[in-house]
């Protein structure tokens, strides 16, 4: 019987792994098989096959090249007959009402009251199915599927991008309202610094007052001592006078200022802006946004110009008046890049196709693709320069990132599963990320450019 080495069905792959030879499997080696013999039912390698062929002349064996007459894989055939709801029971029934395979037990548990129940033996003696039809359909699910992959892989790039977009405008908003209270203290303590200079005034004018009548008093006294007993009587009269004024001046402003009010300031908050913040569960809300996005395109599906718009995306610093636009690319709603060839710039657009940003290049930008939700590579070429030149959107500004320099012209690019894909006017390659060469897909030399993406 044919000897099987481990099958990665089990695990999952999308391929079988092939026969052993027997008799290298008996001395405990995992040797894959070149030759099946029909006559002894099993498989040898190519150095096992000579010493067989020596032994028994007459069987009749098969190489790689006649695998169709090799056996089923056991493996394979037990993967085919597992019943999928019972995986202890093998396939031995085919429900024609339901066009159902079926191991016993669903024969019993969902079809007893079908009326065409038969044994797979029975329903196999009709017309084979056409298998390799079956299979190109597989294929070309496989490539659908795998289609949907990569968008999701990109979808969860996408998003992440979009939580570090936000994460970082919650900080910038964090930031204006730490500016608005900032200016909010700062006006509250110019009202403080305002009642307290003026509260001063008023206690130093009326401290001033009453060092001037202290003053005042206190040089009268002092001349009406000096001039006791000076036997001069007109001095006296005038010390009297001014004596009994100063006094009757003196004991009505004491009387005015016998109850004095004494002054203190006190800060009152604003309750009400306390508990308005006090009932915020944050700094705003998070909104889900979604948008249909169609992954799987009729390749015949004919695309229909729904408008056309025209807008100035002019720099003051561009050194050409009229822009070139040799390339877009869409990162989001609010992220629009173009590539303007002829000032050597790559410029980031809002919604409303107003430059807010961009980023000189030390060649001419030809063409743009999408890497990540907010990076694009970005082909430079000119006399001098063949490169790739990534560029990333930080914070509504445009970063340069790292750059992939190359032998041929860089004029068109595509990145598609992982893989960029450049023209230089006359081939088409495919390069890793890191910029190595994968291989030369296409190649026209009849003419100095004989194609593009």
């Amino acid at each position: 019987m044919a000897t099987y080495s481990k099958s990665t069905v089990a695990s999952g792959s999308d391929s079988f792994i092939d026969f052993c030879c027997f008799p290298c499997l008996e001395h405990k080696i995992d040797q894959w098989a070149d030759f099946y013999c029909e006559n002894c039912q099993k498989c040898y390698c190519a150095k096992c096959i000579n010493l067989h062929s020596q032994l028994f002349g007459t069987h009749v064996t098969y190489g790689r090249g006649d695998t169709s007459k090799w056996p089923v894989c056991k493996e394979v055939e037990d993967f085919l007959q597992k019943c999928d709801l019972h995986d202890d029971k093998h396939l031995e029934m085919f429900c024609e009402d339901h066009s159902q395979l079926c191991c016993t037990n669903c024969a019993f548990l969902n079809h007893r009251q079908c009326a065409k129940v038969t044994l797979i033996s029975q329903s196999v003696k009709g017309s084979p199915p056409n298998l390799q039809q079956l299979s190109k359909k597989i294929q070309s699910i496989l490539e659908e599927i795998k289609k949907l992959q990569n968008y999701w892989d990109t979808n969860m790039q996408s998003l992440q991008a979009s939580y570090d977009k936000q994460l970082y405008v919650i900080h910038d908003t964090r930031q204006k309202i730490n500016s608005i209270l900032d200016n909010i203290e700062k006006n509250t303590m110019k009202e403080l610094d305002d009642k307290l200079a003026s509260l001063k005034a008023s206690v130093k004018t009326d401290a001033d007052n009453c060092s001037k009548l202290k003053n005042e008093l206190k040089q009268l006294n002092d001349a009406i001592q000096d001039s006791v007993d000076k036997g001069k009587a007109e001095l006296t009269f005038i010390a009297s006078k001014k004596c009994m004024e100063k006094i009757e001046q003196s004991e009505t402003y004491l009387k005015q200022n016998s109850f004095q009010v004494e002054s203190s300031l006190t800060f009152q908050a604003d309750r009400d802006f306390q508990q308005y913040l006090s009932k915020l569960s944050g700094l705003g809300k998070i909104v889900l946004s979604t948008k249909e996005t169609l992954v799987l395109v009729d390749p015949d599906q004919a695309l229909t110009v729904q408008g056309k718009s025209e807008y100035n995306v002019r720099l003051q610093s561009d050194s050409v008046k009229n822009c070139y636009i040799e390339a877009i690319c869409v990162l989001s709603d609010d992220e629009i890049l173009v590539a303007d060839n002829d000032n050597k710039k790559v410029k980031l657009l809002n919604h409303q196709y107003q430059v807010v940003g961009h980023c000189d290049l030390n060649g001419d930008p030809w063409d743009m693709c999408k890497i990540t939700p907010s990076e694009v590579a970005v082909t430079v070429d000119d006399y001098w320069t063949h490169k790739v030149q990534f560029v990333s959107v930080n914070g509504g500004q445009l970063v340069k990132g790292r750059m992939l320099q190359f032998q041929h012209e860089c004029i068109g690019i595509a990145h598609i599963m992982q893989d960029l894909y450049l023209t230089s006017g006359t081939a088409l390659y495919k390069y890793s990320m890191k910029g190595a060469l994968l291989t030369k897909l296409y190649e026209d030399t009849s003419d100095e450019f004989t194609g593009n993406i």
